[in-house]
């Protein structure tokens, strides 16, 4: 074999090496920019925005004749409907005017302190000049009928010390006027304690289980364990999706439906090559990001008493244990997996290499 021969095959020896390490430095880039992404604000202390759970839940009791009112997201905000021919305005903290309702639409008052407080993403400070006498700065916000705004109200008696077993945590109230008469939207406010930390305790046994398979360092113990956390993830990946997706606030929107259908599209991707083929690296790596991805949307199930998604409380967390223990465990899988590919590649050259040798010397005999 000539030098130039040579160096090439310890190039072409060398660059499985060099790709595996790349992928590893890739994978977990992936995976920390996922929890980056999806954990943040999780212990706060009514979750995150659009949560999957809250410790407390406001309900409302009582409201005029011809609207509809529901407390969205846990007890962070306030959606209205109000008939076409009626007129009605909701009155802020200070008793001035926030909202008005008419035929036209509905209109905020940017005199009034809850247009400053609920200014996104940052609330500002409202000016000490308001009053409930300010005149009233008119702005058009929707043509339509219906509205959703945050209140403080709802989640106002948050701060009251409950006895022990007690989860109920009073009534709230907020001011309306309809066509010049006082009345008001009613409710109250519950309270539930955290999850047993015991819900914690699967996902470490899972990866546990899946670190103890993988230590025996077998190709045919990694593919089949691999593929049964592909198929498992990807089931409650499905059940996740259709729980997020379809938990309206307070309707499911066009766009829910729209990432719902990604959602299944990728299941049903997903299973094609897990069911039909032995599942590659980089299928388990795809389905693991996506599971901690899921996962970490709901997590909050794991760390709050009110589950908000249309799901039971019991099959939301073990849906969101499942999810991120089968994601931990197959990107752990895919470093094995894609060393096992690498090392086929590395051997085709080399076989190829014996081949050309034995032709050789059956040629010089």
């Amino acid at each position: 074999m000539s030098r130039a021969d040579e160096a090439k095959s310890r190039r072409a020896t060398r660059r499985p090496f060099a790709v595996g390490k790349r992928l590893r430095i890739a994978t977990l880039a992936s995976s920390c920019l996922v929890v980056a992404l999806t954990f943040p604000g999780v212990a706060a202390a009514h979750g995150p925005i659009a949560p999957a759970a809250s410790s407390y839940f406001a309900k409302v009791l009582g409201l005029p004749p011809g609207l509809r009112a529901k407390v969205v997201d846990g007890d962070l905000r306030m959606w209205l409907s109000v008939p076409a021919g009626e007129t009605l305005v909701v009155v802020d903290y200070r008793g001035a005017p926030y909202l008005r309702f008419s035929r036209a639409g509905v209109e905020v008052n940017r005199n009034s302190s809850m247009y400053y407080l609920n200014q996104t993403p940052i609330s500002q400070t409202p000016p000490a000049s308001l009053t409930a006498s300010t005149r009233p700065n008119w702005h058009h916000v929707s043509g339509g009928h219906d509205y959703e705004w945050h209140d403080g109200r709802l989640h106002a008696l948050a701060s009251v010390a409950l006895s022990p077993g007690v989860s109920f945590v009073g009534r709230w109230m907020i001011p309306l006027r309809i066509d010049g008469r006082l009345r008001s939207i009613s409710g109250g406010l519950w309270h539930a304690d955290k999850p047993s930390i015991v819900w914690f305790w699967p996902i470490v046994v899972l990866f546990a289980c899946a670190l103890a398979a993988w230590r025996v360092r077998r190709p045919e113990l990694d593919r089949v364990v691999a593929r049964v956390l592909a198929f498992t993830a990807l089931i409650v990946v499905a059940i996740a999706g259709l729980g997020l997706q379809l938990h309206g606030r307070p309707t499911v929107t066009p766009f829910q439906l729209v990432e719902l259908a990604a959602i299944l599209a990728f299941v049903g991707w997903g299973f094609s090559q897990v069911l039909l083929r032995a599942p590659g690296y980089f299928t388990c790596f795809l389905i693991g990001i996506a599971a901690l991805w899921i996962g970490g949307e709901m997590v909050t199930t794991l760390l709050y008493g009110f589950v908000l998604l249309p799901l039971s409380a019991f099959l939301a967390r073990l849906v969101t244990v499942l999810c991120l223990g089968t994601g931990a465990a197959l990107i752990l899988f895919v470093f094995r997996l894609a060393d096992q590919d690498f090392d086929r590649r590395r051997k085709r050259p080399a076989d190829a290499r014996g081949g050309e040798h034995g032709g050789v010397s059956e040629s010089l005999a």
